[in-house]
């Protein structure tokens, strides 16, 4: 009995490490995503022409643009050593979990992608798709230790067992994807240079409703994205609140209302303050925070442990 009581005790403090490391990593992922957010707006992403080194060396001489370029790829390097160390911890204490340890791997596997794809962008010269596809992985890596968190105190992970699909499950998808597509139009937009062709909100000029250029269209295509994405948060969120799930996703529900509302204020104040610095990328990074949060809601809202009130 004491055996089984340490055994169990040393069981927990590995978990409660785990889970540390995990959520860790994903605000660390949110802040690499905002990171490289500054990069775009400063017009820094060829501070380090060359890659993986900058200017051929591990530490570059440093002026304002190689600082910010250099800075962002020293953070993804040491986020990808902290989701090693997770796949590790995982192999050693959890390996009974398969879809743990599928998405540890996963989110593994992603980083490395991620960061071979960020020196393409680099040797092509900041190419758009690219940059895009760059962004939509990286997002996905935040979705990806959101469901393994999730997933660490299941040992004997079954989907049959512990998944459900059912229409809150659906609605909390519908959420998660039209927030991705809202985040990833407005940085094809910025990328196509898009990005500052409106000057006013909602519309595009505050003297036609209709964009006069291309550019105006793809800039509102992202708009119109965002206003869809809002429409559906606000709608299934509330659902959520009044059926009275768990603690957990009351949190994130609540949390995710709030980036909802962030990022429209957010969204007016770009084209009112003339597009400044420091409001886009806080545009950019509470769109990653509502991004990890509705990816996060969705895994948990797919868990059955996560269905109950108390």
């Amino acid at each position: 009995m004491v055996s089984a009581s340490i055994h169990k005790n040393n069981f927990i403090l590995g978990e409660n490490f785990l889970k540390f490391l995990i959520g860790f990593s994903i605000v660390d992922c949110v802040f690499q995503i905002s990171l490289g957010g500054f990069v775009r707006v400063t017009g820094s992403g060829l501070g380090c022409p060359d890659w993986p080194l900058c200017y051929g060396k591990i530490i570059p001489p440093m002026n304002y643009h190689t600082l910010i370029e250099w800075g962002h790829r020293t953070s993804g390097a040491l986020l990808g050593l902290l989701i090693l160390l997770i796949n590790i911890v995982v192999l050693i204490q959890n390996r009974n979990n398969k879809f743990l340890t599928f998405t540890s791997l996963t989110s593994l596997f992603l980083v490395v992608v991620v960061g071979g794809i960020g020196g393409a962008v680099v040797l092509t010269e900041l190419e758009p798709s690219l940059r895009t596809l760059h962004l939509f992985l990286a997002q996905m890596i935040i979705f990806c230790l959101g469901l393994s968190y999730v997933s660490i105190s299941t040992n004997n992970f079954s989907i049959k067992k512990q998944v459900i699909f059912d229409k809150y499950s659906l609605m909390a998808g519908i959420i998660a994807f039209t927030v991705l597509v809202s985040l990833l139009t407005g940085s094809y937009a910025v990328w196509k240079g898009a990005g500052t062709v409106c000057s006013s909100w909602p519309f595009c000029t505050s003297s036609s409703i209709i964009p006069e250029s291309f550019l105006g269209w793809v800039h509102m295509i992202h708009r119109i994205a965002s206003s869809l994405a809002g429409i559906v948060g606000l709608a299934f969120l509330y659902i959520f609140l009044k059926k009275r799930f768990s603690t957990t996703v009351f949190i994130l529900s609540i949390f995710s209302l709030s980036m909802i509302f962030t990022q429209i204020i957010l969204g007016a104040l770009n084209p009112w303050t003339k597009f400044d610095v420091w409001i886009r990328v806080a545009h950019l990074g509470a769109s990653s925070l509502l991004w990890g949060s509705v990816a996060l809601l969705f895994s948990v809202i797919s868990f059955k442990i996560f269905r109950s009130s108390h």
